[in-house]
């Protein structure tokens, strides 16, 4: 009787660790999946993910024209020696929300005019814990001026009758705030300021403020930035919020200045953002800005001394793996 009583015992200790460990599986396989947990935070656990997950799957939404050369993109993503991930493009016109839904990885770029709508569903979508990475210029333009929010319609009609930002839309008089989900304001692109280039030009240099960030893990603490008649970037104004983080700067070494206002002379060009803040941990980091489509860096135009492929590789894992 002794003997089977122990027996019980041993089985029911088995059985209530089986059920621990299936609940702490299952906790951790929804807290990255809702991009709380990165899973590289635990040996071992991107591997475990993805397998059951499968190849995670990327998309690249685009539009008629603006910043970025989607097809590069996706042959530097595909490329065996680096991601080996093959991208999908299509056209923001033909997307819906639920199509969204289907990659673990959405990259807007060429897409500088974009209806309220199709801003919406972008940030929607990153709300709802997918992995958004916004670049250079998308969304700058609207088809109509009636798609911009302006200031006096939140509520305190005193506010002037201004656009507050290209990136503050609305949409069936709901406020549509990609600047606050980027926590960024669209200013122009630099050459809207400085001009066309007709060669390659030093622009400054790229400083990432973490050299520990997944995002810049082990580039250089200090890069050349140049750009080509072929490329160009963003320049952004950054909105303070608690969640956002900036990842890279841009020091162009003197004051820029645009449309009579100042906007210092280092400008913001990788940052990151999270769904919310807690006692300091930022849950959900789940977006990101590139003020320049991270392709350029390995555009043919410029010598290939002057590329650096690491930076398309670096967003991939950043975003997914952290």
């Amino acid at each position: 009787m002794v003997s089977v009583s122990g027996n019980t015992d041993i089985t029911k200790l088995a059985s209530r660790i089986l059920i621990f460990l299936i609940l702490v599986f299952v906790l951790l396989y929804v807290l990255t999946w809702t991009n709380t947990l990165k899973c590289k935070s635990l040996p071992g656990w991107c591997s475990v993910y993805y397998a059951i997950r499968g190849k995670p799957k990327v998309l690249i939404a685009v539009g008629d024209y603006g910043l970025g050369d989607p097809e590069l993109l996706r042959r530097l993503m595909s490329n065996p020696r680096s991601l080996g991930v093959r991208p999908d493009i299509r056209d923001i016109d033909m997307l819906k929300p639920g199509n969204l839904k289907e990659y673990d990885l959405v990259i807007v770029e060429r897409a500088r005019k974009m209806s309220s709508e199709k801003v919406r569903m972008f940030v929607e979508y990153a709300n709802q814990g997918g992995n958004l990475i916004w670049t250079g210029d998308s969304g700058a333009e609207a088809f109509d001026n009636n798609e911009f929010l302006y200031r006096d319609e939140l509520g305190d009609s005193k506010q002037p009758h201004t656009i507050i930002n290209p990136w503050a839309r609305k949409h069936e008089d709901t406020a549509i705030l990609l600047n606050e989900l980027l926590s960024l304001e669209y200013v122009c692109n630099y050459k809207d300021i400085r001009g066309d280039v007709s060669h390659e030009t030093l622009i400054g240099n790229l400083v990432p403020l973490n050299l520990e960030n997944p995002f810049v893990y082990g580039i250089s603490p200090s890069l050349a930035f140049y750009i080509t008649p072929e490329t160009d970037f963003a320049v952004v104004r950054t909105i303070e919020k608690g969640t956002s983080t900036a990842v890279m700067v841009l020091d162009v070494g003197s004051n820029i200045t645009y449309g009579g206002k100042k906007y210092g002379k280092t400008l913001p060009f990788i940052v990151t953002n999270a769904k919310g803040n807690v006692i300091g941990l930022k849950i959900g980091e789940n977006v990101a800005y590139y003020a320049m489509p991270p392709e350029y860096f390995m555009h043919e135009s410029l010598p290939k001394e002057r590329r650096y492929p690491t930076i398309v590789e670096k967003m991939f894992i950043g975003m997914l793996y952290g």
